[in-house]
């Protein structure tokens, strides 16, 4: 019992020496619990950024189909470039093509009035009364 009576003094004897390494710590973890006010105030911001952030992703989602559709009209454009140059010259063409229609449908009515004499003859020719009965 004696033993006994002894070792609790020792046990708290070795607390006690324990003591100043424990005021040391507490000491530690204070100074670097400090900042952690510092960070909550800094991180307040954190959900509002969030929905901010998803604002952005949402508004910006119609960019990936849009540069897709850019690029198909930029590997169209040296072919759209050709037909524009085409088209440009179109009133030119359907200018002449007009005037030689003209032309041909002068042409093709004095061949036709010239052809009347002939087809009058060819008419009378014999056998060709019983072709028009």
């Amino acid at each position: 019992m004696l033993g006994r009576v002894l070792a609790i003094p020792l046990d708290v004897l070795a607390a006690l020496r324990q003591l100043p390494g424990i005021a040391r710590d507490t000491n530690r973890m204070a100074e670097h619990t400090e900042v952690l006010e510092d960070v909550a105030r800094a991180t307040e911001a954190l959900p509002e950024l969030r929905e901010q952030m998803a604002r952005v992703a949402d508004a910006t989602a119609a960019i990936a189909p849009m540069d897709e559709k850019m690029a198909t009209i930029a590997e169209a454009m040296p072919v759209l470039v050709e037909v524009q140059r085409h088209l440009a010259k179109m009133p030119e063409t359907i200018e002449r093509l007009d005037a030689r229609i003209t032309e041909l449908s002068v042409l093709l009515q004095g061949l036709q009035e010239s052809l009347e004499p002939v087809g009058r003859i060819a008419r009378r020719l014999p056998g060709q009364r019983n072709h028009d009965r």
